[in-house]
């Protein structure tokens, strides 16, 4: 995030105007006083995004409070997705949005499901035995960079120097990050870090393949949900084949507590998200990178009494000047359907 952590979807049309009730009449004006001030709206859409920041970044000590705990790292993800695939189903039930999936929907949402949860969620997972949630965080704030990174390699982005200054920038975060775990000759800490890097190249190449790939006529809603209904169903046979039980002899009851509070997070998260997308735009909830990468180090201090190096706090800086220069995602950028979407 969930995130879970960034989102990856296309931002929807505007929606068209309205029209006056009956022909050839004209609409009658509704009193001063109703209107809703702007500067009021964008006050409530400002606050929005600050809670939309602080949840991504809430996700990733909450799954490190989780590890932590002794829960079992696929029962962990397994039992998320479960979870959140059954509110979305309830979800669609109440908004009466389901639909019959085609062989074609069926593709789609098994490689988004793979690329943009099962994937990054269970890197996020195995990488927090030995990272803090605050060096993960960081990770996965350098999806942007690989979308454009991803989108050069493919030929699908113009080479601009803005960002591939963006790219040299985020770099040099993750060797300030890598390097002292380099010269000391690995370790579990080495390759947690290693595997942290997979969490922004899935997201990334979600990111390119959602946009390219978004199947027809539905809404948002409805492929987040066949997502994370397909997530669920990839995620179960793992955890039922490995035989690791969810609840170990040493397991607190923290954890499980933390895995309800992570779940419902992840639900906000996704409703402010695709709320804030409708009524500010692709280019206001961007900002939501920045809050999330500094509220998921905070998080982690506050949470779990987490510290950094001086190095770590440079990379930070390293990163937030790479997110200023890539200025948006490629995937919010391109068109998506304007129906369906909450709020």
């Amino acid at each position: 995030m969930i995130e879970l952590g960034e989102r990856r979807y296309p931002t929807p049309a505007p929606a068209a105007p309205e029209r006056a009730r009956g022909e050839g009449t004209i609409a009658p004006r509704r009193p001063a006083g109703r209107r809703p001030a702007p500067a009021l709206r964008t006050c409530w859409h400002a606050l929005l995004l600050v809670v939309l920041g602080a949840s991504w970044g809430l996700q990733f000590t909450l799954l490190k409070i989780s590890v932590d705990a002794r829960l079992g790292e696929l029962g962990i993800l397994a039992g998320s997705m479960i979870l959140l695939a059954a509110i979305y189903a309830l979800l669609l039930t109440w908004r009466r949005d389901w639909f019959r999936p085609t062989w074609r929907h069926a593709q789609f949402f098994l490689v988004s499901a793979t690329l943009g949860f099962v994937l990054p969620l269970g890197c996020v997972i195995l990488a927090a035995r030995h990272l803090p949630a605050g060096l993960i965080v960081l990770h996965e704030a350098l999806t942007p960079i690989f979308i454009v990174i991803l989108a050069l390699a493919i030929r699908s982005e113009t080479v601009a120097p803005r960002r591939l200054a963006a790219i040299a920038l985020g770099a040099c975060g993750v060797l300030l990050v890598l390097w002292p775990e380099l010269i000391g000759f690995g370790g579990d800490r080495l390759d947690s870090l290693l595997l942290a890097l997979l969490i922004p190249l899935a997201y990334g190449t979600d990111a390119i393949y959602v946009a390219a790939r978004w199947p027809d006529g539905l809404s948002c809603i409805q492929v987040v949900a066949a997502e994370m209904i397909a997530a669920a169903l990839l995620s179960l046979p793992l955890f039922l084949l490995s035989g690791e039980p969810l609840v170990s002899p040493g397991t607190s009851a923290l954890g499980g507590a933390t895995l309800l509070i992570f779940v419902l997070v992840t639900f906000v998260e996704t409703y402010l998200y695709f709320h804030l997308l409708r009524h500010a735009g692709a280019v206001f909830i961007s900002i939501g990178s920045f809050i999330a990468l500094f509220a998921g180090i905070l998080w982690g201090i506050a949470l779990n009494g987490e510290s950094h190096p001086a190095s770590v706090w440079m990379a930070v800086a390293l990163v937030v000047a790479a997110l200023y220069l890539v200025g948006g995602r490629p995937a919010e950028q391109a068109a998506a359907p304007s129906t369906g979407l909450i709020g």
